[in-house]
């Protein structure tokens, strides 16, 4: 019952390594899928920093036109100098602040469209302001107020405005983008770290409990097989017949204590060091190699080889041999021999059981001649048992060359029988009867004599 138990436990159990190798799959799949996102993040968020770098940029870049505007008009309307001044490093570094723009957005081919339109206009207002000044040194102030009539100057700005706007729209709306990307990687990576991380905790558990529970039956199993290891051991220590097993190259691997008794060996002289050569007869290996060679038609050595080749066949042997003791003394035993597979039926090795038949020959001598006594006794006998040719009157026996002899002499010459002679109850009777008889004619005989 206990083998039926642990072979349906082996046949429907879950490898408990199946659970660990999963988690740690899980653990490797959520590093990886981490890393990626970690990457994407972080891809993300530098695009995020870019953008916010653009913005800035395009701030800085308005405000200045700002300021060069207002050094502009200071100066055509109050003549400020310091104004002029600033109006013209403002536009000088305007000039830098554009190259800034234009080489933070090389990659976005419609920011460099917009960029471009910007250029222009930008060209087109400084050009105007520039012209501003000139006819304000030349003409005065009451010139610019006839030019500012016209409307031309917040035409330029306007349009200058109004290329900036949608340059920094699209930033903006870039900026908005890249941030919801990023928060969504931020949330799609914190997810899916949370639930690798407990589905890898829930595995891990399961993998612990299958382990506890993997070892509790493997304890049990253990000692259920120490168990029959002890009555496996005690069976083979107590058996009669010599018990040895060898791996598939013929080494002795079991060697139990009739074996030791009958041949003389130890179990620590021979169990993974000798072969079962060491006890046999060489001449009769040879003998046996020979004959299979010529059954097989394959050639077969005089070594472990000829002692296993008919169990490979056969799957069993089964015959007499003669056995050599350690100290040099033969014996003959009858053995047989058989295979030892795995489950998946590979040939691990032999077993050979083997017995000594010393007394049976000897008993086997022992009944051959007690037939062939029998045998010899019952050819004198048998002569007595045909019909025999007596005489009626005498009691005399026609012999088989034509001689009549006595019953004694018949019997003693067919058989040893011999005879004892004596007198039966009824011939004595009889014999007594003629005595009397006799003695009384003999009376008789006397009294008429005299008479």
């Amino acid at each position: 019952m206990a083998q039926e138990n642990i072979g349906g436990r082996e046949k429907f159990r879950l490898p408990p390594w199946l659970p660990v190798v999963a988690s740690v799959m899980l653990m490797v799949m959520v590093a990886l899928v981490a890393a990626s996102n970690a990457r994407n993040l972080n891809k993300a968020t530098l695009w995020r920093r870019h953008s916010a770098l653009v913005i800035l940029s395009e701030q800085s870049f308005q405000d200045n036109l700002l300021d060069i505007q207002r050094g502009m008009r200071g100066y055509v309307t109050l003549g400020d100098t310091n104004a002029l001044a600033s109006f013209y490093s403002d536009a000088a570094a305007e000039h830098q602040q554009f190259a800034q723009l234009a080489t933070l957005t090389a990659d976005n081919a419609e920011q460099q469209k917009r960029l471009k339109a910007l250029a222009n206009a930008i060209a087109a207002l400084i050009s105007f302001d520039k012209q501003s000044i000139t006819i304000y040194r030349q003409q005065g102030f009451a010139a610019i107020s006839r030019l500012e009539a016209t409307g031309e100057s917040r035409a330029l700005f306007g349009r200058a405005q109004d290329a900036l706007i949608q340059f920094s729209t699209e930033e903006d709306k870039l900026w908005n983008m890249r941030d919801v990307a990023e928060q969504k990687d931020y949330h799609t990576m914190g997810q899916f770290v949370v639930a690798g991380s407990v589905l890898a905790a829930i595995l891990l558990l399961l993998a612990t409990f299958l382990a506890s529970r993997e070892l509790t039956f493997r304890r049990r199993a253990e000692t259920e097989l120490k168990q029959t290891l002890l009555l496996q051991n005690a069976i083979l220590g107590s058996a009669d017949y010599g018990i040895v097993a060898t791996n598939a190259e013929g080494i002795v691997q079991t060697f139990n204590a009739a074996a030791e008794r009958l041949l003389g060996y130890s179990a620590a002289e021979v169990i993974g060091k000798v072969t079962p050569m060491l006890w046999r007869d060489p001449l009769e290996i040879a003998e046996r190699a020979k004959k299979l060679s010529s059954e097989l038609g394959v050639p077969v050595k005089a070594s472990f080889e000829a002692i296993v080749k008919k169990v490979q066949t056969d799957a069993i042997d089964e015959g007499e041999w003669t056995f050599i003791r350690k100290n040099g003394t033969r014996f003959p035993c009858l053995i047989v021999v058989t295979p030892l597979d795995n489950e998946a039926g590979g040939l691990t090795g032999y077993l050979g059981v083997f017995r000594d038949i010393s007394e049976r020959r000897k008993a086997d001598r022992e009944r051959e001649e007690l037939i062939a006594e029998l045998k010899k006794t019952l050819a004198h006998v048998k002569t007595l048992s045909g019909l025999i040719p007596i005489c009626a009157w005498c009691k005399s026996v026609r012999s088989d060359t034509g001689y009549w002899q006595t019953v004694e002499q018949y019997v003693r010459s067919h058989s040893e029988a011999s005879f004892s002679h004596g007198v039966c109850p009824s011939c004595a009777e009889k014999f007594k009867k003629d005595a009397t008889r006799k003695k009384e004619e003999a009376s008789d005989v006397v009294f008429f004599s005299k008479t």
